[in-house]
């Protein structure tokens, strides 16, 4: 097992900053303006690429879903 390590407020500073252009930058391309850039500290926001799209319409739903409904469906069956 790997050792923890101590991350310094530098670092979590800079990926804060990091997340927050990228959402910027994306936000700015869909014409939103939004008065304080921090709001995007946290929170989902979405381009259309293949990483950030929702997968479910071109990959079809996880394995654990299908399963999931399909029992419901069986639950269904005996009431």
């Amino acid at each position: 097992m790997k050792k923890s390590r101590k991350r310094s407020r530098a670092y979590y500073r800079h990926h804060r900053r990091r997340v927050i252009q990228r959402k910027n930058k994306i936000a700015k391309q869909l014409g939103w303006n939004e008065r304080y850039a921090g709001k995007f500290a946290k929170g989902k926001v979405h381009c259309s690429c293949y990483y950030c799209r929702k997968k479910t319409k071109y990959l079809g739903l996880p394995k654990s879903d299908l399963v999931r409904m399909q029992r419901m469906d069986n639950l269904d069956d005996w009431v």
